[in-house]
């Protein structure tokens, strides 16, 4: 539980215990319409509190530490729990720690988390549990991790299931983007899952890149169904594995509705699939890589703007299949994970569908290298333009030392930016239109004042110096030619219609 939720646990509570038996009453349902896990909670150590004589005397913390003790459970790396061997800790997460582990009944290795205790407290969610397991249990698919058991060992709950050796999404992404070669094959692997997942009647709720992992043959496989939610078409109600009116999940990665609470389907998961591709695709989260951009942008989408405007996916038609996935409306998406990988296969079955996107509008070799010439040929100019400055001082020492300086500053500006525009376009040409765009109105500035400077030079030594002139006109006019009409040619050649690579959104 974090340090917040205590925090609202605990307010609610003091609030409750100064009240009359009808005013605690009357203020938990009040609370439980809006949050009815804080009231569960609160009503749990209110239970604790009347049963001691000391109801009003303790502060809560005193009660159940537990609820504010955020401390790690104690590794069982080495036990043996039942039939399961604890082999290593694999990791943590929100409802507990998993292990490898032997299975000594099967001979099997399996992945045991070890549940929270709240789990086996609580009858309700004991239910929710044992309703999830049977639900996950019923999945059999190469893209979902298989649910084995879930087994009562001295009081605690531990979940078996398929162990599956590889490394997550998130670890991959570390890297950068997916390459484009396995990029759509582990999209339609993914969406295949979720199809069958939805044909079930299991919505995952929480699909992430920590959520899915890269086996060590390619396959991708999706883990923990731990929020799901089975969905029986012949009962009257819906088993819910969580309470109704939380926004369960994982904020970057949930629908609209899901943030807001309200009821949940395939299309929520369509959702967060569309996420979790752009960021394969683009090495970047679609709303921003921290909490601000990722508010803001999602905001934008919420008020229905546009989500970008110059979106870079590595498909011609991937982005639109992504653009519907991520719509707000949930009926704009598509239904379940059948109609997405249908959508997916189309593109594969199409070539035009599957062919690089840079391949249309990136830069040729050819183009860029005449941009890195004229670069390099730019820079050298620039360069000599102190150097033709220095001998005014021979006829005028105050004017021709000061117009030296400052030709000298500006040329220093202006080969330092052609220099370091040369060198992303030899090391990372992805972001060199988004550099070049950034320092082009500075250079044009810095250059077009440089012409200036070398015109008035020009002046001022015509008729003592003509040769020195002509040299300066010419410096000038090639130096304002090249900035009018070479630049923007050879620019247009190399970068084309290439956007900035950065993966962001807006």
């Amino acid at each position: 539980m974090t340090p917040e939720r205590w925090r609202q646990i605990n307010e609610l509570f003091h609030a409750v215990v100064e009240r009359d038996p009808r005013g605690r009453t009357a203020l938990l349902d009040e609370a439980a319409t809006t949050d009815p896990e804080l009231a569960a909670e609160v009503r749990s150590l209110l239970a604790v509190h009347e049963s001691s004589a000391g109801f009003l005397d303790e502060p809560a913390w005193a009660v159940a530490p537990e609820l504010i003790l955020d401390t790690p459970a104690a590794s069982l790396t080495g036990n043996q729990m039942g039939p399961y061997r604890i082999i290593r800790e694999i990791g943590r997460g929100g409802m507990g720690v998993v292990y490898e582990a032997e299975d000594t009944r099967l001979r099997r290795s399996v992945a045991l988390k070890a549940l929270h205790t709240e789990y086996t407290r609580d009858p309700l969610r004991r239910e929710r549990l044992t309703r999830e397991a049977q639900a996950a249990a019923a999945l059999t698919h190469p893209a979902i991790a298989t649910i084995y058991a879930l087994d009562e060992i001295d009081g605690a709950l531990f979940l078996a299931s398929e162990l599956v050796r590889g490394e997550t999404l998130r670890q991959e992404l570390k890297r950068g983007p997916v390459a484009s070669d396995r990029l759509l094959p582990t999209l339609t692997q993914l969406a295949s899952g979720l199809a069958a997942a939805h044909a079930a009647g299991i919505v995952h709720r929480d699909l992430k890149p920590e959520n899915i992992i890269r086996c060590r043959d390619g396959a991708v496989k999706i883990l923990d169904f731990g929020i799901a939610r089975m969905r029986d078409p012949d009962a009257v109600t819906e088993m819910r594995l969580t309470q109704t009116g939380m926004a369960v999940g994982t904020p970057g990665y949930m629908a609209p509705e899901q943030l807001e609470g309200g009821d949940l389907a395939p299309h929520t998961d369509v959702f967060a699939f569309g996420v979790v591709a752009w960021e394969l695709a683009t090495g970047a989260h679609p709303f921003g890589a921290t909490p601000a951009e990722l508010v803001a942008r999602m905001a934008d989408m919420l008020d229905g703007r546009p989500l970008t405007s110059s979106g870079i996916i590595v498909f011609r038609g991937l982005e639109t299949v992504l653009r519907r996935c991520l719509r707000r409306n949930p009926t704009g998406r598509y239904a379940s994970g059948h109609e997405l990988l249908a959508a997916l296969e189309d593109l594969r079955r199409d070539p035009s569908q599957t062919t690089p996107a840079r391949d249309e509008s990136g830069p040729s070799p050819r183009a860029l290298w005449w941009w890195q010439v004229h670069q390099v040929v730019m820079a050298c100019v620039i360069a000599a333009l102190p150097v033709a400055t220095w001998f005014l001082r021979q006829w005028n020492a105050t004017a021709g030392s000061r117009m030296f300086l400052a030709v000298l500053a500006l040329a220093t500006v202006s080969v330092t930016i052609r220099l370091n525009l040369l060198f992303t376009s030899r090391v990372d040409h992805d972001r060199l239109a988004a550099q070049r765009a950034r320092v082009y109105m500075v250079l044009v500035s810095v250059e077009a004042v440089l012409g200036l400077l070398l015109l008035i030079s020009a002046a001022l030594v015509a008729g003592t110096s003509d040769a020195l002139a002509a040299i300066l006109v010419t410096l000038a006019v090639a130096t304002v030619a090249s900035l009018g009409v070479i630049e923007p040619a050879t620019t247009a050649a190399a970068l084309g219609r290439e956007r900035p690579r950065d993966g962001s959104v807006g």
